[in-house]
């Protein structure tokens, strides 16, 4: 089952799709369903919801939680019942909320947490190798499109490292055009939050990039690569990330 975990609508801050149409073009995408996870917040998932009706797709919603070290996309078996971000730390307006604080909260109210774009420098508060002290994870999103690939590179490598399955997701925002570029492979049929979640638990899960493919490359070189750019920065050379491209395949 093909699944986009990371999907945002016009109930995210600074996004305008409608979900029916989101919905529409995921179809014609072949993908089986959609997560949407909007920003800070799942108020809004009844509307979401109820759309099932009016679709083959299954819906599940979650939240993208922006925290001091890093997103998140967060996945309750009840996201209804779940309380909303700002109603368990208050206002993010002047500093973000405390991933320290926050994940581990999450996690004792049954969310499946999955570590979103870790390694890309272009994000504020990027968690990077905090990733590797936390516990509390299910998956890292080892295929976004949005992000280069050396950072996607070295999220796999960090889900190796913690034996954590990589998940996908197109990380759509501004346009229906980015729909179907990256997605989940679920070894098992998901019809419910809570299978989503235990499905999320359980590893059985696959990155999928959808589109073009980049050139693979050796294990490791995504960390020396790293380390290399690092170093020039701090000898003031500057430091570029090399881009690839190639045929639809799948991390595994």
């Amino acid at each position: 089952m093909l699944i986009d975990l990371h999907v945002h609508s016009h109930l995210s801050k600074g996004c305008d799709l409608d979900p029916r149409l989101i919905l529409d073009r995921a179809a014609s995408q072949g993908l089986d369903g959609i997560a949407f996870t909007e920003t800070n917040t799942q108020d809004g998932c009844d509307e979401l919801f109820d759309l099932q009706a009016k679709t083959k797709l299954k819906i599940f919603v979650g939240l993208e939680l922006v925290t001091d070290k890093g997103q998140y996309l967060c996945f309750f078996p009840k996201p209804q019942l779940a309380p909303e971000p700002v109603q368990m730390w208050g206002s993010n307006r002047e500093k973000p909320w405390s991933a320290a604080e926050c994940l581990p909260k999450v996690k004792s109210l049954g969310a499946a947490i999955v570590a979103a774009r870790p390694y890309d420098r272009d994000a504020p508060n990027p968690a990077g190798d905090f990733l590797l002290t936390l516990d509390c994870l299910s998956a890292i999103e080892g295929y976004n499109p949005k992000v280069r690939q050396t950072a996607n590179e070295l999220a796999v490598e960090a889900s190796e490292a913690l034996r954590l399955p990589c998940v996908g997701g197109s990380d759509t925002r501004t346009s229906l055009d980015e729909l179907g570029r990256g997605a989940t492979l679920f070894k098992s049929e998901i019809n419910t939050q809570a299978e989503l979640v235990k499905a999320l638990a359980a590893g059985e899960c696959w990155a999928v990039m959808m589109g073009e493919l980049p050139a693979l490359t050796r294990p490791g070189q995504a960390r020396e690569a790293e380390r290399s750019s690092s170093r020039d920065r701090k000898g003031g050379r500057g430091g570029g990330r090399r881009r690839g491209g190639g045929r639809p395949g799948r991390w595994s």
